[in-house]
């Protein structure tokens, strides 16, 4: 009875693991590829639903800078748009978008000369005559209309039962002002309502209509505040921007009660928030606001960069102190009033991307996940890879899945919005890493986890009816369709933006059993009854939701998780340190498709029956999540990772697999090369062995390495565990210390970090801008535990271009982590002196030696000296292998 308990269970085995083999005729209509041809371009795209026109069958809108403009329906998924109208483009006023207030058409550029409104009430309630506001002539002197029309946002006013656009005329040295028009249809011709707000004016600055000085009364600053003189605190020339926002940006909303909002700026002072006349869409002067400083009433004096409420520019939200931050946009989704802000530049390498706060209501405060403010106290930098400051969700950065001819960047200045059937999307505009400064309008349908955070879903929208509240209340996917093969992606705070840089996916495994292996290593549970699902990977868990969704630009459907670490993770600061509120991606592509995909996009560096005269390069990353393997009928000719180790025939096996199938192809080949150098392996000694020993004075031996070959390092480290730095560095140098000619290229550091000595500049402040590479998966929480006695396999490879690439693999107690770092320089010439240095640590490879590397020539074999296997001379108190008078023994 055991025997056969025993077999039924190896059957079982044997069942869970078999994949099904398919062949070309099974994978034939694996999958189509899309393309789309009417993408909009639109930049700071603000959406807006027409439902008034035709309710049963609304229209979607898009406004932006310049006039940007477009327009979709559902049933186009938001992918494909057409244009309307005039734009930035006209010369003329013929089909114009902008009308005067007589009616008549006008070319865009003469919208802003004169208003309807002519009465308003002011801050007391008393009802005050609205002069005219030239929003061109505010602008500062010698600015035009064209180009300056930046970031409108568009509202159905319920009340007026009109549209209003919000546009702002931006102008130098914050001469720029936010105003509104109205229409009667969503297309216009927008006629000019009158101003909402202004900024710059202080007495400095010359406008196109009005002199430097008292150009306040230009403005409605008396109107809002009852002021009859400016006070000292607006009179700061050219630090305006420390204290007080630029009117650029808005983003106008109803809140639950039925209040009319606009919160408005743009780095500068900060972004601020005032209320709206629902009557005639412009500032309701008589909700007023007081001068706060830090929160706190205060009698109004010269001016601080810590207010936080104005009576001109009502309440600051959000930014401050110069820091990064604009493109507000406030949306409610589910319980939460959701802040949206667009930190970094707007260009290709400027690290624009979107983050999110959210609030209970709607003028704040509004927090991230940490519960870190959106507004700050000091400056900071809050992007890019020099970034000191992480607050706010980060959205997404720069990515590409494998179907993207290239890499979505530099996204940001969002709108979104709630459709009827309740599903939540963000619109955004997208660089790319192969177009330049060419841009291109997204979106994508936003998700709550179970701890009430946005996430963004991992591909653009494509008809998916899934909605939140169906999330929480029922199971969509089936458990055994979860585990399988996935590609994951995670988006990272302290992106390489200024590099251009962006995420592509790695392959994991999420088994049947709860576990995830692969890149990545952890633990998954699907939380019963719900599409909910926890990925705890590193000790972080990363709350998401399960979706079905299809691969941009094919027909390929997916299971996808967008999940955030939203009360877990690492606040460590620097690139793959952050963990904290940190978004992740997972897609598990269907499985034929994937590999079918893989198929089409692989290049083998042979067909059958070739004849090889050098070693193949053999593709071992499959697409969408497929893996390929090689098997060779004859190591000792050609082996399964493709090196040459003689002449003669052989069959190379290749096997794409992605969960239950599997695709096999034999490849004969003729192989006429001469077997390929083995690299040299070393094993590496610190001079010193204790963990005392300070900076720069404990070194290994000297090792030279040639242009266009490699050489693999094995050694233990041993740490005193105090610092991160307190452990190996590998120094490449154009020579040994202490020659004439030593130069250090680079200093590398086990824990991410490296500066470069001969041309300036760190892996942090890239000062020289200096072509590198740097990538880890470690653990920072357990770092320096994980990093004392752990054993480290590396391979440094001297490529004939100038490139030193460093790959190494360091394990401890069953935990495996991955470092690679590469640098590219034309001053790397010549041979290459490497050598370790470790403070407060050393390394040791001793043990691990299965023989001398190179030949050790000693002169006199019996003077009675010890060496180790490194060919270093040890006294008689090392234990390990030793070499004395030339025989080999363990001292122990």
């Amino acid at each position: 009875m055991k025997k056969l308990l025993l077999s039924m269970l190896g059957l079982a085995a044997i069942g869970a693991t078999a994949q099904t083999q398919v062949g070309d005729n099974d994978l034939t209509n694996a999958y189509t590829s899309r393309s789309y041809g009417k993408r909009v371009t639109c930049h700071d795209p603000s959406i807006v639903v027409d439902d008034i026109t035709n309710p049963s069958s609304p229209t979607y809108y898009i406004y932006g800078s310049h006039l940007g403009r477009g327009k979709t329906t559902v049933a186009s998924n938001y992918q494909e748009w057409s244009s309307f109208k005039a734009g930035e483009e006209a010369t003329s006023n013929v089909n114009s978008l902008f009308a005067n207030k007589q009616g008549t058409l006008v070319n865009y550029a003469n919208a802003y000369a004169s208003h309807l409104i002519t009465e308003v009430k002011n801050s007391k309630g008393e009802n005050v005559k609205f002069g005219n506001f030239n929003a061109h002539g505010w602008q500062y002197k010698g600015y035009n209309v064209q180009g300056n029309q930046w970031a409108p946002d568009i509202v159905y006013n319920k009340t007026m039962k009109k549209w209003c656009m919000y546009m702002s005329l931006n102008g130098d040295h914050w001469c720029s002002s936010i105003v509104c028009f109205v229409s009667d249809n969503i297309e216009g011709p927008w006629v000019y309502q009158g101003p909402v707000v202004f900024s710059g004016f202080q007495g400095s600055y010359a406008h196109n209509s009005y002199a430097a000085a008292d150009d306040w009364k230009h403005t409605d600053f008396a109107i809002a505040t009852g002021e009859t003189a400016l006070p000292s605190r607006y009179k700061v020339g050219d630090k305006w921007g420390t204290y007080w926002p630029n009117c650029i940006d808005p983003c106008v909303f109803y809140d639950d009660n039925d209040n009319l909002w606009m919160s408005y700026g743009s780095w500068s002072g900060g972004i601020f928030m005032i209320k709206l006349d629902k009557t005639n869409g412009l500032r309701d002067y008589t909700y007023t606001f007081p001068y706060e400083v830090n929160g706190k009433v205060t009698t109004p004096g010269a001016a601080s960069a810590n207010c936080t409420s104005d009576p001109y520019f009502g309440k600051k939200i959000a930014g401050g102190y110069y820091v990064s931050g604009e493109a507000s946009y406030i949306q409610k989704i589910g319980k939460y009033y959701f802040l949206f802000m667009s930190y970094g530049g707007l260009k290709s390498d400027g690290g624009y991307q979107m983050r999110i706060f959210r609030s209970e209501n709607p003028d704040g405060p509004y927090k991230d996940c940490y519960g870190t403010s959106a507004l700050f106290k000091s400056y900071k930098m809050n992007y890019s890879s020099t970034t000191a400051d992480n607050r706010g969700v980060l959205l997404f950065g720069g990515y590409q899945w494998d179907a993207m001819s290239g890499a979505e960047i530099a996204q940001g200045h969002n709108s979104a919005f709630v459709d009827k059937q309740n599903r939540s999307f963000v619109v955004y505009h997208t660089r790319f890493s192969n177009g330049g400064e060419g841009h291109q309008v997204r979106v994508h349908q936003l998700f709550l986890n179970d701890e009430g955070w946005l996430m963004a879903a991992p591909f653009e929208f494509d008809g998916e009816t899934i909605t939140d509240a169906a999330i929480a209340s029922k199971a969509s996917i089936a458990d055994a369709d979860i585990a399988g093969d996935y590609q994951f992606m995670r988006h990272q705070y302290g992106q390489n933006t200024k590099a251009k840089a962006f995420e592509t996916p790695v392959n994991i495994t999420l088994n049947a059993d709860g576990t995830i292996t692969g890149a990545e290593k952890g633990t998954w549970k699907r939380t019963a009854g719900t599409d909910y699902i926890h990925l705890t990977i590193n000790n972080v868990v990363y709350r998401g939701v399960l979706v079905k969704q299809t691969i941009d630009y094919t027909n390929i459907p997916a299971i996808a998780i967008s999940a955030l670490s939203s009360s877990s993770g690492s606040l460590t600061m620097g690139q793959n340190n952050f963990t904290y509120q940190q978004e992740v991606w997972a897609v598990k592509a269907d499985a034929k498709a994937a590999i079918k995909y893989t198929i089409n996009k692989m290049t083998l560096p042979f067909s059958n029956g070739a004849t090889l005269n050098a070693a193949p390069t053999l593709p071992t990353q499959g697409k969408m999540g497929a893996n390929i393997s090689w098997t060779s009928s004859d190591p000792s000719i050609l082996t399964d990772e493709g090196k040459v180790k003689g002449k003669g025939n052989v069959t190379m096996t290749m096997t794409i697999s992605k969960d239950d199938y599997e695709y096999v192809k034999d490849y004969t080949l003729n192989i006429d090369a001469e077997a390929e150098e083995t690299t040299p392996v070393y094993y590496p000694v610190s001079q010193q062995k204790n963990k005392t020993a300070g900076f720069w004075t404990n070194f290994s031996s000297d090792y030279v390495l040639k242009s266009g070959k490699k050489a693999e390092f094995k050694f233990y480290n041993y740490s005193d565990e105090v610092n991160n730095w307190d452990n190996w560095a590998l120094v490449a140098a154009s020579a040994s210390r202490g020659a004439s000619n030593y130069a250090e290229y680079f200093v590398l550091r086990n824990d991410n970090y490296a500066w470069f000595t001969k041309l300036g500049g760190n892996t942090n402040e890239n000062t020289a801008n200096v072509q590198f590479t740097l990538d880890n998966n470690f653990d920072w929480t357990n770092f320096k535990q994980d990093m004392n006695g752990s054993l480290v396999d590396m391979v440094v490879e001297y490529v004939a271009s100038g490139t030193i690439k460093v790959n190494a693999t360091i394990t401890k107690d069953k935990k495996t982590y991955n470092y690679a770092f590469s640098m590219t320089s034309n001053t790397i010439k010549g041979d290459v002196t490497l050598f370790f240095v470790n403070e407060k640590s050393y390394i040791d490879g001793s043990s691990l030696s299965t023989g001398i590397s190179n030949p050790i020539i000693i002169q006199k074999k019996n003077d009675g000296k010890w060496f180790n296997l490194s060919g270093q001379q040890v006294d008689k108190s090392y234990k390990g292998v030793v070499i004395v008078n030339g025989k080999k023994f363990v001292n122990k």
